[in-house]
This record gives C-alpha cells, structure tokens and sequence, in this order.
C-alpha cells in the first residue's frame, strides 16, 4: 500500500533562485521523502541556489533529525547557497540548524522575511560570478 504524504511543493525559479513552497502537514515519517522531492526539484532545474519558503508547513522541528539529515545531503546539493524562510518563533532551531549545516560545509541561512532571504541569495550568487543571463536557475 502506497503511502500518502500529507505536504504539497511547489517549485518556480526566480532570478536564478529555485524557489519552492512546502504547504500542509509533516510528520517524522515524511521527513525522508520531502528531502528527496527537495533533492529532485533542485537538480531538475539545475539549481544554482535554492529557497523554501515553509512558513505554511506544520509540523516538528526535530533537531535529533536535522544532525542527521544535513549530513545525508548529496555533496551536489550541500554546495548550493540555501535560504529557509520560516516562522520567526522557531528561532532556536534555525540557529542549530544553521550550525549543523555549516559543519558539514553547507551555506544555508534561515529568514522570517522572503525578500531579505532572496536579497542574500542574490548577494551569495553574486559573489560566486553568476549572471542572471547564464541559464535559468
């Protein structure tokens, strides 16, 4: 039987910016499954940064799993200059979050305000030479 996951994506690319929206529910359970539909969307569209905007997701903030998880991230994938937009409330694990990543030597930083984070994102891809006119995403 065919599990049903309880979170929906949506992906665009904005300014050389994959941008992807994570709604709904998640459980512990769902947590490999929405890191391999992440993984999927970001090489489909040949990333060069990535946002997930999850402000609408519920769920728990399991910082056990995130030790772990950032560690599972594909080298491919962990290079990629990352922004999470999310609630201002959950400030205590974006911080860990943000820690963990770095030690692993993923550049991931955790925003409340979308535009600050695309501002940044702009800014990180800037500094590695890439132009809006090189390619899609």
């Amino acid at each position: 039987m065919e599990e049903k996951t309880h979170f929906q994506l949506s992906a665009s690319v904005n300014g050389g910016i994959v941008e992807i929206v994570i709604t709904g529910e998640i459980s512990k359970d769902d947590l490999d499954a929405l890191q391999a539909e992440v993984i999927a969307i970001l090489r489909e569209k040949n990333a060069k940064s990535s946002l997930c905007d999850v402000r609408d997701l519920k769920g728990p903030h399991d910082i056990t799993g995130a030790y772990y998880r950032v560690r599972s991230i594909p080298a491919d994938v962990k290079i990629l200059p990352s922004a999470v937009v999310d609630l201002s409330g959950n400030r205590d694990f974006q911080s860990f979050y943000e820690t963990t990543a770095a030690n692993v030597g993923q550049s991931i930083r955790f925003f409340s305000d979308i535009e600050a984070a695309r501002a940044w994102l702009r800014n990180r891809l800037a500094a590695m030479g890439w132009k809006e006119n090189e390619g899609s995403a």
